[in-house]
């Protein structure tokens, strides 16, 4: 019998959170390798993660009847190659679904930072109470209403990670040459800046950019000498917006306070990548998380949900894709 949908997710993702795919379709579950020719062959979408192996472009010439390529988030960069100069395929995506889950894990992960409680908890457990509790003085330790924070990229996420600093009494500038809500950021009082005066004048800078060939190295050596010594980098948008050789080298030097990272360039890092391998000093000043900034329950029912809507509305109702990307 042959599939309608090859799903590059486990199944078992879907059911974790009451998730059901349409039942009128013919589903195959499995690694992209392990997709049997018949099954790619036949199938007219496919559904996939945002984060994983990039599919490369032999794979998706099998895939000769596809026309909807449906992601279960924002980030389309893992295919999007692959199926370019194709016509007849949509690229889909869900975009923001999770962008309050992201804005929480932002402004949680930046108040960790500048609180310096994953040092704290290093410390204690490590039996250095006394130490620790005199290191952790008034002059080591900043607040998060008093901070200026640089919102680099005012799409969804980045205008809910802007709402929530300015919620807790943060001044809060973006940096987005075409910003998707100017009323709104104008109604947050959010000041527009140019990327380098963002970057210098902030204490926090948290990127919201897709990764495109334009924000690819973004935030590179000659930028990174922009921020402030005492400032924090945050990414939870793309690896690779960000030089990580050049990150690691201004942690080593101490011309960074620190950094928040969940995504990386390589996932999973390799373990003798620059940034997993710092000095213990500039280690202890970053927040490492694996690509879990959108993860939550309520995010995955809203992402599961929307994508498998969207290919029963291509493929049972014969209608167009939402929120294609070519």
């Amino acid at each position: 019998m042959s599939v309608d949908v090859v799903c590059l997710r486990p199944e078992a993702d879907f059911h974790e959170v009451g998730v059901r795919p349409p039942e009128e379709l013919r589903i195959r579950y499995a690694e992209p390798a392990a997709v049997p020719d018949a099954d790619l062959t036949a199938a007219r979408a496919v559904v996939l993660a945002s984060v994983g192996p990039v599919l490369d472009r032999a794979w998706a010439d099998r895939a000769a009847r596809v026309e909807l390529v449906q992601f279960t988030g924002a980030g389309v960069d893992r295919a999007a190659a692959a199926f370019a100069d194709r016509p007849g395929v949509v690229v889909a995506n869900v975009p923001a679904a999770n962008a309050r889950e992201v804005a929480e894990y932002v402004l949680l992960s930046t108040g960790a930072m500048l609180r310096r409680l994953a040092f704290a908890d290093r410390e204690i457990r490590a039996g250095r109470y006394r130490q620790v509790r005199g290191q952790l003085s008034p002059a080591a330790v900043r607040s998060l209403h008093s901070a200026t924070v640089g919102v680099v990229g005012l799409g969804q996420i980045g205008l809910a990670v802007a709402r929530l600093f300015r919620a807790v009494g943060a001044d809060v500038a973006y940096s987005d040459p075409a910003p998707k809500d100017p009323a709104a950021a104008a109604d947050l009082g959010l000041r527009r800046l140019d990327l380098d005066d963002l970057l210098s004048s902030s204490d926090v800078v948290t990127l919201h950019v897709p990764l495109l060939p334009a924000t690819t190295g973004l935030i590179g050596e000659a930028r990174l000498r922009r921020m402030r010594p005492e400032a924090i980098l945050v990414n939870a948008a793309r690896g690779g917006v960000v030089d990580e050789q050049a990150l690691a080298a201004a942690l080593a030097d101490g011309r960074l306070a620190g950094a928040v990272l969940d995504v990386y360039a390589q996932e999973p890092p390799q373990p003798d990548a620059a940034l997993l391998t710092l000095p213990p000093e500039a280690a202890a000043r970053v927040l490492y998380t694996p690509h879990i900034a959108g993860v939550a329950y309520e995010a995955a029912r809203r992402l599961y949900t929307e994508a498998w809507e969207n290919v029963r509305r291509v493929l049972i109702d014969g209608l167009p894709p939402l929120n294609g990307a070519g």
